[in-house]
């Protein structure tokens, strides 16, 4: 097929294009005990835009919101069959009705365990100590059952015990279901696997404590860890104080004796009465820590405290703390908005103030008396006007568009990327069919490849999309893509001929499930008289000779990771195969291909 051919038709997509404390408290507002509503948000906002000269984007239509909320909250674009049902759906209510059951599905928590594995473990960690697929487990569970988010981070902070049941570091790593699950059977101690994020930064207590303030306060005190700078607040001395508090934490082994060679350590964490020192090198730099007073960036002492990690996380998450609620309604206002009030998000300083800081302490205000729920805090953000506007060149939102006057376009995230290519092209339920077990190994290779190509920075979000060669590739000609756009029994295309009402209806189905709308006319005209043009027959290779040449690539000097020639799916193509293609077949083929090669399908707008 000659998709090379088919840039000219991608115009698809074309339109779319231990001190004092250093930070003062800041003032409330006055809400007497009353719920913030989207209707109070959207005022202050306008307000703000009055002000400023600025004009707003027109309110975006079902179509766009469906998509957004769906990949927003859920990871995943939506249902072909969910947007339909949407469209021609009048009810008043029905937005919040969408948020609500998205709220209630099982891919709320497994999209939100993706991203706080991202922002706490980073792209890869290969410690035999940690057993990532127990702390994804962990993690899910506190999404599945909304546990408040001040009891996740104290239970992350505090966290003690077993961090896994052992078993293969391909296990550990992710590639299969956790073997935690069964821990607490046959005797096998009980798995908190919340202790992994700490094994993280074993023997590293400075990485801990500049993360965890960073990550849940928003405060980089780690800018003082060597030296203090004369422009900012935090010295060398509260860094030390603040990391004083996770030193007393040490990682001791199950089964001493255990022959743990390609298998992840068994570890208990526990706080012992004095400081862990650590031999060799390390030890230095620890004693710096160790002489420290314990505090908190406020200055109260755990020095007499019975478990310092367990003080600092009750301060923490403390419903007077200055920091914790701010820190983390900027992070998820960021995620649905495309910028936080505070930018970069976790940099809270008084040199880095924060826009309409009122309404960012209103939401904070409003998310304590919520008790910490996230589901709540979600609901009231997609509920605004402010992000029900959409990214129409229409508005004149000022220099960077920090007020949100319209809808700020974000890349897909390698998850989302992976997710909605296996919901539109129909691919998983072939899978699940053919290849049984090895599912989960096949979408951890193919997370990999993803991650590879697609993230930058393991620790640090990455706002702009900064598209590269190896991503075009990988959408182009990767694996995934050209395998799943063939015709293989269960999938999207070969359901195609059972469509009644002929190519206007193919073509409408092929965009609900890639862009998750209606084709416009000049859309679906041009596509019926690409599909319907002579053409012969063109030679294919079969599914198990998809490009895979190059499994491998160098990167940073290192060896070992996917690069875009790599094909998870090579191994199963066998027993995936395709219908005999005609030349109407493989006209939808490149159309699919050509759909989800658009940058109306890799972006959320």
């Amino acid at each position: 097929m000659k998709r090379a051919a088919l840039s000219c038709l991608l115009i698809v997509s074309a339109a779319i294009s231990c001190t004092a404390t250093c930070f003062p408290v800041p003032a409330r507002s006055d809400t007497g005990g009353t719920p913030l509503s989207p209707a109070a948000i959207d005022h202050m906002v306008r307000l703000e835009w009055q002000k400023k000269g600025i004009v707003p984007a027109p309110a975006d239509d079902d179509a766009a919101y469906l998509r957004r909320v769906y990949l927003d909250i859920a990871g995943v674009i939506p249902p072909a069959a969910a947007v339909s049902d949407f469209i021609s759906d009048h009810s008043r209510d029905k937005r919040a009705q969408a948020v609500a059951a998205l709220l209630d599905s099982p891919t709320y928590a497994d999209s939100w365990t993706n991203y706080w594995d991202h922002v706490l473990m980073g792209g890869s960690v290969r410690a035999q100590t940690v057993d990532r697929s127990a702390f994804r487990s962990w993690l899910h569970s506190q999404f599945d059952h909304n546990i408040p988010w001040d009891k996740v981070v104290y239970n992350l902070i505090s966290a003690s015990g077993v961090n896994s049941a052992g078993g293969t570091l391909a296990m550990a790593m992710g590639a299969a279901p956790s073997p935690s699950a069964a821990a607490a059977q046959g005797g096998q101690p009980e798995i908190n696997g919340a202790t992994n994020w700490l094994l993280k930064y074993q023997g590293k207590p400075e990485d801990l404590s500049g993360n965890a303030s960073r990550i849940f306060l928003g405060v980089q005190i780690q800018c003082a860890q060597c030296h203090d700078h004369k422009t900012e607040k935090w010295k060398q001395a509260d860094f030390r104080s603040f990391t004083a508090n996770f030193i007393n934490t040490r990682a001791k082994p199950v089964d001493a004796k255990a022959n743990t060679k390609g298998m992840v350590r068994v570890l208990d964490i526990e706080d012992v009465a004095r400081p862990f020192q650590p031999r060799g090198k390390k030890a230095g730099s620890i004693a710096d820590y160790a002489s420290a007073e314990p505090c908190a960036l406020d200055g109260t002492s755990f020095s007499d405290a019975g478990n310092r990690r367990r003080s600092l996380a009750a301060w923490m998450t403390a419903p007077e703390n200055p920091w914790f609620a701010e820190a983390i309604v900027n992070r998820i206002w960021a995620h649905f908005l495309g910028r936080g009030f505070v930018e970069p998000i976790d940099d809270f300083r008084p040199s880095n103030p924060a826009n309409m800081p009122e309404l960012l302490h209103s939401l904070a205000d409003d998310f304590r008396a919520s008790g910490f729920n996230i589901k709540h805090l979600i609901a009231l953000i997609t509920s605004t006007q402010v992000y029900q506007l959409s990214a129409s060149a229409q508005a004149k939102p000022g220099v960077g568009n920090i007020y949100w006057a319209k809808y700020r376009l974000k890349p897909l995230s390698p998850d989302q990327m992976l997710d909605s290519l296996v919901q539109a092209t129909g691919i998983k339920p072939a899978l699940e069919q053919n290849v049984g077990s090895n599912l989960d190994q096949i979408r951890y290779q193919l997370q990999r490849q993803f991650q590879f190509l697609f993230d930058v920075d393991e620790e640090f979000e990455q706002k702009d999309f900064e598209g590269t060669i190896p991503q075009a590739l990988m959408m182009l000609n990767g694996g995934l893509v050209n395998t799943s756009v063939r015709p293989i029994p269960g999938t999207a295309l070969s359901e195609l001929e059972s469509i009644a009402g002929g190519d206007d209806a193919c073509v409408e189905a092929l965009y609900l499930r890639t862009l998750s709308r209606k084709p416009t006319m000049a859309e679906a005209a041009m596509w019926k008289h690409y599909v319907n043009e002579a053409r012969p027959v063109a030679a294919t290779a079969p599914l198990a000779q998809v490009p895979q040449e190059i499994t491998r690539a160098k990167k940073n000097g290192k060896k070992g990771a996917p690069n875009s020639g790599y094909n998870p799916l090579a191994k199963a193509a066998g027993k995936l195969r395709s219908v005999a293609a005609t030349p109407r077949q493989q006209a939808y083929e490149d159309m699919m291909w050509a759909l989800l090669n658009s940058s109306e399908f890799m972006f959320n707008h």
